[in-house]
């Protein structure tokens, strides 16, 4: 049985997960924007952040393009979802009637 080659893959001790943030696009981009999402991405700690777009071109990077890591991240990080909002009426206090 022959020896395996080396990996050269270095394997982390500590991973990280990557920090995912959703951005406003009108905020980030400006209020006539058609991006539909702007999502900040930290990969690491260390690292800075990547800011990910998704609008009518697709998914990307702002600096690396379509093919880093942290757009296949952004993509599949879960979208909030916005409960239907009821018309609640103020609970008013019940109080005795006095004679």
């Amino acid at each position: 049985m022959s020896p395996r080659p080396p990996s050269r893959a270095q394997i982390d001790l500590f991973p990280e997960h990557p920090v995912i943030e959703r951005l406003d696009p009108r905020t980030v981009v400006g209020p006539r924007t058609a991006a539909q999402a702007v999502i900040r991405v930290r990969m690491r700690t260390v690292e800075s952040p990547h800011l990910v777009f998704h609008d009518r071109h697709g998914w990307y990077c702002e600096t690396h393009g379509a093919t880093c890591e942290a757009v296949a991240v952004a993509r599949e990080a879960p979208v909030p979802t916005v409960s239907p909002v009821s018309p609640v009426s103020p609970v008013l206090p019940v109080l005795p009637v006095l004679p």
